[in-house]
């Protein structure tokens, strides 16, 4: 399975996870919905390592935010940020 598909695969479980969530907090589920769409640019356009940084911050502060919370989440995120980073993304 190459890179490209390992990802690809990593983005639909989380993409599962996030929508399966019972999340009252509705700024988290904005920044969560925001995050899915930067990531998704980040994959269309590669080179703009500018962007990736602030990236990988916010899917650590992510990860980090709902690691007591909701633990599958999180994992999923840390997945997809492993992910990323072996594309160089």
């Amino acid at each position: 399975m190459t890179n490209a598909r390992h990802l690809d695969a990593a983005l639909s479980s989380l993409r599962s996870e996030i929508q399966a969530l019972d999340i009252d907090d509705e700024e988290a589920r904005h920044r969560l919905d925001n995050l899915m769409l930067d990531i998704g640019a980040s994959i269309e356009r590669p080179g703009s390592a500018a962007a990736a940084e602030p990236l990988a911050a916010r899917l650590k502060s992510s990860i980090l935010s709902f690691e007591a919370s909701h633990p599958r989440l999180a994992l999923l995120m840390n997945d997809v940020l492993e992910k990323l980073s072996t594309m160089g993304v």
